[in-house]
């Protein structure tokens, strides 16, 4: 899906969806994944329809409840690093200006 087109309220009802696809498979209640996750019911089932924003750290627990959890990853993508010498020489290249 290419969220860059949606609006955030869109996003929101996607992801929540999703996470009620997942839950659904698994054969799990909002209740029961609630207590998995030691947040409530009502965070559940507004987020699973997207009328509730809910915090980050309450979607790590969702995410882990699910066995989600190792996905995170793939949100953000690692870069490779860069060394504190690259860092140097980097600064040095970038243009100066010039003093009166």
């Amino acid at each position: 899906m290419k969220y860059d087109l949606l609006l955030n309220k869109d996003i929101l009802i996607d992801l929540g969806s999703k996470l009620k696809q997942h839950r659904l498979n698994q054969n799990l209640t909002a209740k029961t994944l609630s207590e998995k996750a030691g947040v409530s019911t009502r965070t559940i089932t507004g987020f699973e329809r997207g009328e509730k924003n809910i915090s980050l750290i309450n979607l790590i627990e969702i995410l882990r409840a699910l066995g989600l959890i190792n996905n995170l990853s793939s949100l953000i993508p690692e870069l490779p690093k860069v060394s504190p010498l690259e860092m140097i020489k980097i600064e040095k290249k970038k243009r100066k200006r010039a003093k009166n």
